[in-house]
């Protein structure tokens, strides 16, 4: 049965990866495009978390394109990520930050999804618009 396979795929991923994966590809979309220099980015962040096997994680990023484009709910996504600790938690923010500026520049929908999300997750609010402001920085250097 169809669910069966999917449920399979599911178990495949470690929940806490999956989460983090879809939520930047939800990220990379807020703006209503996803670009290569964004999968570039996702994946270069998906190995700096430790996911080395590049079939493993062309698995886990295709799953996750298709699992985000059937779910337009972030709560599903952040439930993991909102068990680690702090500074866990304002580094996956900070990716999220840099996925956004990847294109040099912030729109309504991406700074809201931001502050959804950082909200979701239990961000300070200083402490996201400290990450901005150095994102941004860096980006405009």
């Amino acid at each position: 049965m169809f669910w069966n396979k999917k449920k399979e795929q599911q178990e495949k991923f470690k929940s806490l990866e999956m989460a983090i994966c879809t939520l930047l590809i939800h990220a990379a979309k807020a703006d209503g495009k996803f670009e290569d220099q964004e999968k570039k980015l996702i994946r270069k962040f998906l190995i700096e978390l430790e996911i080395k096997d590049e079939n493993y994680l062309d698995e886990l990023i295709n799953f996750c394109i298709k699992k985000e484009e059937q779910s337009i709910e972030i709560l599903n996504m952040t439930k993991e990520i909102k068990k680690l600790k702090y500074e866990e938690r304002l580094y996956i923010i900070e990716l999220i930050v840099k996925i956004i500026y990847s294109d040099q520049q912030l729109c309504h929908f991406e700074d809201r999804l931001l502050r959804k999300i950082s909200g979701l997750i239990y961000i300070e609010d200083q402490d996201l618009g400290i990450i901005k402001k150095n994102i941004k920085n860096d980006v405009h250097r």
